[in-house]
């Protein structure tokens, strides 16, 4: 869930000034004299995987990350070099569904099955900018961008009605092109480590997005009816949405996270 919000000239700078306030607020507090690369930190070269953390504290789970459609995400992340971290997110999702259902109608016998299908996935590649630390506490700045695909849908249906006479079959197909997503985000972060590679974080962005979905629709339905000739009607339709806009996380995300340490030489 995201909220979106159109800013005139006045609340965007109002809007600058406040993330310029928590930028300095976070440089400040992490002005303490020590090594940024502490034993806590991940060596460069290390690969890591984050999740979210959603729940009261009696229902605490890790959850993913979603993009611009809300698909779950798997955010991976590599260090580069003590400032530099790279992250990716992945969002593939295939829908599948289902359904099959027999009924009495009368005398009649009513059989209906049908399908339903989706394929929607996006990439969101991003770099993370690490300031001086403490020995646990790790602030950061991050911009992201997302590219995703938004997959045609087809929806298939047949329906048989079988009485005395015989069996009447109406089979109905309807295809829907699908779209894409574009966006890009920036915000600020910082990761406390509980352990060797092992952190908590908070993150807070804001950012813009373009999301278009539908356009051209075709519904094609052919019925064989007991007796008579078969018929088949096709219409055709088209309906597109867009929506473009500057959008803010609704709340922190709060995080966990792991890098894997590996040999280097």
């Amino acid at each position: 869930m995201r909220f979106f919000v159109k800013i005139h000239p006045i609340s965007m700078k109002r809007y600058l000034m406040l993330c310029l306030c928590v930028a300095l607020s976070v440089l400040s507090f992490a002005q303490e004299d020590a090594d940024t690369r502490s034993e806590f930190y991940p060596s460069v070269g290390d690969f890591g995987v984050t999740g979210n953390i959603s729940g009261l504290i009696s229902n605490i789970s890790v959850t993913s990350n979603t993009d611009l459609i809300n698909t779950n995400s798997l955010v991976l992340r590599y260090t580069k070099g003590k400032n530099l971290t790279y992250r990716v997110g992945l969002a593939p999702r295939i829908n599948n569904f289902s359904v099959n259902r027999t009924d009495s109608v009368g005398k009649n016998l009513v059989e209906f099955d049908s399908n339903a299908s989706a394929t929607n996935i996006s990439i969101r590649p991003g770099i993370e900018y690490h300031f001086k630390g403490t020995n646990r506490l790790d602030p950061y700045t991050v911009f992201d961008v997302e590219l995703g695909v938004v997959g045609s849908q087809k929806m298939n249906s047949v329906t048989n009605v079988t009485d005395t006479a015989g069996t009447a079959k109406t089979k109905r197909t309807i295809t829907e092109d699908g779209g894409f997503s574009l966006g890009a985000k920036v915000g600020l972060g910082m990761n406390f480590y509980v352990s060797p590679k092992l952190f908590l974080g908070v993150e807070y962005g804001v950012g813009v997005m373009n999301v278009v979905s539908g356009g051209d629709r075709q519904e094609v339905v052919q019925v064989e009816p007991v007796s008579g000739s078969n018929t088949t009607t096709r219409n055709l339709s088209s309906t597109r949405t867009s929506q473009v806009g500057l959008y803010v996380d609704p709340m922190i995300q709060l995080t966990v996270g792991y890098f894997f340490g590996l040999k280097h030489e």
